[in-house]
């Protein structure tokens, strides 16, 4: 993953405002923890008339490397936590969706990762070596969010890709998807 500088840093509980991209096209956030972070990113809502956390954006857990995902137009920040223990150190950052690596033969990860795909309709073969995956498709504008897998446990199998959209991966396991 490369692009979106990591400007943004703490550690353990914090909060960011989302730099968000303009319209038409999604917001992204990259997120890196340290070798033995175990944090949350969940969007925010922070206004004058209105404080709610959001959904879980990220799970990032044990290693060293970069997550992606989503986050929608309605979050004015993203903020960053951890059930107890140690507060462990994170950077973060966002871009556009038009700046995401293409799906168009086969991704592989270990971390929850972002990619576009431009192609019509199709299967998707996935592969999750061990723990929970998630499988999402938005539009290309971050919009109309809908769940594709959820599995808890080693899994092999294909799913039905809508069409041109951001496909998000939420493992923290090995994983792989490949267009069939």
């Amino acid at each position: 993953m490369n692009g979106i500088e990591l400007i943004h840093s703490g550690w353990g509980k914090g909060s960011v405002r989302v730099a968000h991209a303009p319209a038409g096209l999604a917001t992204v956030l990259e997120f890196r923890g340290g070798l033995l972070s175990a944090l949350q990113v969940n969007g925010l809502t922070d206004t004058p008339d209105r404080l709610e956390r959001g959904r879980e954006l990220i799970n990032y857990c044990w290693g060293t490397g970069n997550a992606r995902a989503l986050v929608p137009k309605e979050y004015t920040h993203v903020a960053t936590g951890k059930p107890g223990g140690l507060s462990p150190r994170w950077k973060l950052g966002f871009g556009t969706g038009d700046s995401l690596a293409e799906l168009s033969a086969t991704a592989s990860g270990r971390f929850p990762d972002a990619l576009r795909y431009t192609g019509p309709p199709a299967r998707v073969r996935l592969e999750v070596e061990k723990a929970h995956a998630t499988v999402a498709h938005s539009s290309i504008s971050g919009e109309h969010r809908s769940q594709l897998h959820v599995s808890s446990g080693p899994f092999r199998g294909t799913l039905a890709l809508p069409g041109p959209g951001i496909i998000e991966v939420a493992c923290l396991a090995k994983w792989s998807l490949t267009v069939l």
